[in-house]
């Protein structure tokens, strides 16, 4: 596994707890097996607005994805898009969260007139990696136009706060990040670190720095000591004011640089005993430790404190402060340190009690090393790794073509379906060959789901190119499926991804071959329609391939832990050839995209095709179709139908064109091909008649139910309407002769069509939405797929309920 530990490297530069945890960590993580880590850093500048912008876009635009998990601590490494990101989160630029000056307004509405498009942006509820390029490029423009007056751009300032929150909010969205981790419950609970409603779990770290463990004895010429940057939060001079004020004679060593430096070395000036050390190497820092008495560290509100671990480890006591934040979650108090109030008083009297009393520090310094021993590298890197710790189960799906931009049924399903279930709780990946890209890309189809392009090479197309001529027929799928070899990128996205999929589902049997390959052992099957039988039509002349594919589906279907078909007969005819159990099958049938297709009655119809230009009525009939087989016997039905009366329109969308270039076509029939959505949702809305004459094939018909979302009249046969409920005379006119049956209709008055596409369309929108299919699918997936509905007894859970990994 290659995993990336992305920071950010401050500028100017500065070793700090941190740079700590990212060296720890790389090293740990390298001594797990099976695991190379490398830790990649950007330079980060935050000293003006506009550097801290450009930090966060570098990290934005990185492509890790040869990377196979990334981890992340800190903004702005967070930004980076990759499907398997953990985030280990230390703190937010803090700055524009927590301490944002209180006095300082958070508004931004004074920029709605100087800046619109801005301001629209930061004031999406819920943005994402589009608005983020979107902001990106406005933030750009604005500042070559240099749209801002200092005041905009003010550090720390209102408009920088809203543009972080605004970076971060879509860098940390579910989607995004596949585990939430904190390094302490100070980081979890602070407000807005965090999506609503995510309860990050907490991972305590420990340092890099080389210790000896406990030292036993008494020291001698012990001291104070302290290590920390020099900065206002870590409270050192009230460390120093209290120390003076307890009138102890123990030395006081602070180790550590920053911008108080100058302040509090005049702070000490008249005080012998107080040493600031300034930086110090990790050899000298664990003497320093070694040698100590006891540890104070009294920072308000601190991440975690990193101090804090190292002295306990070295078996030192700890002085803290009840407002010390993280410090406090393994300081307690009079069992292995002290916590007292943040006061100098209080401070002052609690290091006079551990001065005076060495017994007392070395018996919390035992009890503060036992506390902490448990917090190692190993035992931090294998929980990082921990695969069944995901927000949100995964899941990957195995297809053999891209499904986006949507033009053809099988494409709807996929993007449709999986796009709503990605909307249920679900991250979804779906690995997809494409012809036009040579590297594998990675695209969001929304936040929670990723389509993975695999490219074909040069081998694959080659011997496609002669398949193809051999046969007459188009076969990528087929050919997928006989010579997984050719396609080594497929198989290792799909071996480098599946250790960390809940569920791995093959879209159709093609993809079986390359995963068996990967290694993967379990899945759900996802069958479109009877391969065998589908096949068995387009490949009448090649039988020997026909059964090939009846024999590569059979595989598939028996291995599978459960299968989804589209429709019942579908779910009856696998059972009888397959002989598989019928606990076996569950149905998902093809929805309509009831959100973008627009529904018109009769009237509505008529007004749109008067605002184009066109007669109130008209006779125009619609079909759409792939290049498929069936769909082929349909346009042939529609052709012989238009040659008996030209005084009827056609209209043909969709690949199925392909199939009639060189044949004579009626003047009455127009073939456009495959259209874009916009275009295919205007020939819907204008037509008068939809048409389905399906004499075979299998599934169900995905243009039936667009159709029917649309309000158009639909005539098919009674095949046609296989996988749906719909009742002749109800929600669609049967036919037998197509002709006669077309004229018929096109005469019934508006009324009466209009009764029969809302009943039909109340069909669709209580059965047959997507979005209620992949409540559906949700429910399957869950738990009842996996159960034996005939017998009521368990096969095998999910794999995201298992404790064994998806692969062998």
């Amino acid at each position: 596994m290659k995993v990336a530990i992305v920071a950010p490297s401050g500028v100017p530069f500065v070793w700090g707890g941190a740079e700590n945890i990212w060296k720890g960590l790389w090293l740990a993580l390298n001594q797990q097996n099976e695991v190379t880590a490398e830790l990649i850093k950007l330079p980060s500048p935050e000293h003006d607005f506009w550097g801290i912008i450009q930090s966060y876009q570098r990290f934005a635009e990185l492509d890790l994805n040869h990377f196979d998990l990334i981890i992340s601590t800190k903004y702005p490494a967070w930004m980076i898009s990759h499907p398997r990101h953990i985030l280990f989160m230390q703190h937010t630029l803090r700055g524009l969260y927590d301490t944002y000056p209180s006095h300082l307004s958070k508004s931004i509405a004074h920029l709605a007139q100087k800046t619109p498009e801005l301001y629209r942006l930061l004031n999406i509820k819920n943005p994402n990696r589009i608005q983020l390029a979107e902001c990106f490029g406005e933030l750009n423009k604005i500042k070559a136009a240099q749209g801002l007056s200092p005041q905009d751009t003010a550090l720390p300032g209102p408009l920088l706060r809203a543009i972080i929150h605004f970076f971060d909010s879509i860098a940390l969205a579910p989607g995004q990040i596949m585990r939430y981790t904190a390094i302490a419950h100070e980081v979890a609970n602070r407000q807005e670190y965090f999506p609503e409603n995510i309860k990050p779990e907490v991972l305590y770290h420990p340092s890099s720095l080389p210790q000896a463990g406990v030292i036993a004895g008494t020291q001698i010429n012990p001291a104070i000591f302290t290590a920390s940057r020099l900065d206002a939060p870590k409270r050192i001079d009230l460390l120093i004011k209290a120390y003076c004020k307890s009138g102890v004679k123990t030395p006081l060593r602070i180790a550590g640089t920053g911008p108080q430096s100058t302040k509090l070395q005049e702070l000490i000036s008249n005080h012998p005993t107080i040493s600031l050390l300034g930086h110090i190497s990790e050899q000298q820092l664990a003497h320093e430790y070694a040698n100590a008495l006891f540890v104070p560290f009294i920072p308000e509100h601190e991440d975690f404190g990193l101090i804090t671990y190292e002295a306990m480890i070295a078996g030192k006591a700890v002085l803290s402060c009840s407002d010390s934040g993280g410090v406090t979650e393994l300081v307690k108090d009079m069992e292995n340190g002290l916590l007292v109030k943040p006061e100098c008083d209080d401070i002052a009297k609690a290091i006079k009690k551990l001065c005076s009393d060495p017994t007392l520090c070395y018996q919390l310094g035992q009890q503060a090393y036992n506390s902490v021993k448990e917090i190692t590298w190993p035992a931090l890197a294998k929980e990082l790794l921990n695969m069944h710790k995901q927000y949100q189960p995964k899941i990957i799906v195995l297809n053999t073509f891209p499904i986006y931009p949507v033009v053809s049924g099988g494409q709807a399903r996929l993007y449709h379906l999986y796009s709503e279930l990605s909307m249920l709780g679900y991250s979804i990946e779906i690995l997809n060959l494409d012809f036009n890209t040579r590297t594998v890309q990675s695209r969001h189809l929304n936040e929670n789901f990723i389509e993975v392009l695999i490219p074909i090479g040069e081998e694959f197309r080659k011997k496609l190119n002669t398949e193809e001529k051999r046969l007459n027929i188009s076969c990528v799928d087929w050919l997928a499926a006989q010579h997984p070899e050719l396609l080594p990128e497929w198989q290792t996205e799909i071996k480098r991804r599946a250790p960390w999929a809940s569920l791995i589902i093959c879209s159709h049997p093609y993809a079986y071959p390359a995963m068996m390959q990967a290694g993967v052992k379990e899945w759900l099957y996802e069958a479109h329609n009877v391969e065998a039988d589908l096949k068995a039509q387009i490949y009448q002349q090649h039988p020997i391939e026909a059964l090939q594919i009846k024999e590569l589906e059979l595989q598939c279907a028996q291995g599978a832990q459960h299968i989804i078909c589209c429709s019942f007969e579908d779910s009856q005819r696998m059972q009888n050839l397959y002989k598989l159990p019928n606990h076996k099958f569950s149905i998902i049938a093809n929805g309509a995209d009831t959100q973008n297709i627009k529904y018109l009655d009769q009237a509505g119809r008529k007004a749109i095709r008067v605002q184009m230009g066109l007669e109130p009525t008209n006779k125009i009939s619609l079909f759409m179709g792939s290049n498929h087989g069936p769909n082929i016997e349909a346009t042939e039905q529609i052709l012989i139908t238009a040659e008996h009366d030209e005084s009827l329109q056609y209209i043909i969308l969709g690949s199925v064109a392909d199939a009639f270039k060189q044949k004579n076509i009626p003047n009455n029939v127009r073939f456009l091909g495959v259209v874009s959505l916009q275009e295919k949702q205007l020939w819907l809305q204008i037509a008068s008649i939809a048409l389905n004459p399906m004499l075979s094939g299998s599934g169900s018909n995905l243009k039936l139910i667009e159709y029917a979302a649309a309000g158009l009249p639909i005539i098919s046969t009674e095949f046609g309407v296989r996988g749906t409920r719909f009742e002749a005379g109800v929600h669609y006119i049967n036919t037998k002769a197509l002709l006669p049956t077309i004229k018929n209709a096109l005469k019934k008055p508006d009324d009466q069509l209009d009764k029969m596409i809302h009943k039909t369309m109340e069909y669709i929108n209580n059965e047959l939405s997507w979005k209620g299919l992949a409540e559906k699918y949700k429910q399957e997936i869950k738990g009842a797929l996996f159960i034996e509905k005939s017998k009521g007894e368990s096969i095998s859970p999910p794999p995201f309920l298992q404790t064994s990994n998806i692969l062998s």
